[in-house]
């Protein structure tokens, strides 16, 4: 599948910077602008001050502002703006709290390419899908 994300915008708030490489790498080629947030709390300053942010790809356990309570406050401030949730699953994370929280979607560490991929188009593009399953 190609995938052509021309003039959106993709906000990753990940502060381990290999796994930054590796999902700005996913998205090479798609044609989309890539922002890094380092922490929560940076993602929350530039979802308020870049209103073309179309979409965050947020991880959960990063310092300062976690990923729960960042999301928390972006949509209070942008609710209908898609954030998807990305993490290792261990024992330590509360399934029911991921699932209470109001991330758009969940993707699991170590990340699988091809799913993360439709998930993002299905919010980028999200007539194209709801045409594909008719």
């Amino acid at each position: 599948m190609d995938f052509n994300w021309q003039g959106k915008v993709i906000l990753i708030a990940e502060d381990e910077l290999a796994n930054f490489l590796f999902v700005e790498k996913i998205f090479e080629g798609t044609k989309v602008s890539i922002i890094r947030a380092h922490d929560g709390s940076e993602a929350i300053d530039f979802v308020l001050n870049n209103s073309n942010i179309d979409l965050v790809l947020m991880d959960i356990y990063m310092p300062n502002v976690d990923g729960f309570e960042a999301t928390k406050i972006i949509k209070e401030m942008k609710p209908n703006l898609p954030v998807i949730a990305q993490t290792c699953y261990d024992k330590d994370i509360d399934i029911k709290k991921i699932e209470q929280a109001q991330f758009s979607a969940f993707i699991r560490k170590p990340i699988n390419i091809n799913k993360l991929l439709v998930v993002v188009e299905k919010y980028l593009k999200p007539s194209l899908i709801a045409d594909a399953d008719i």
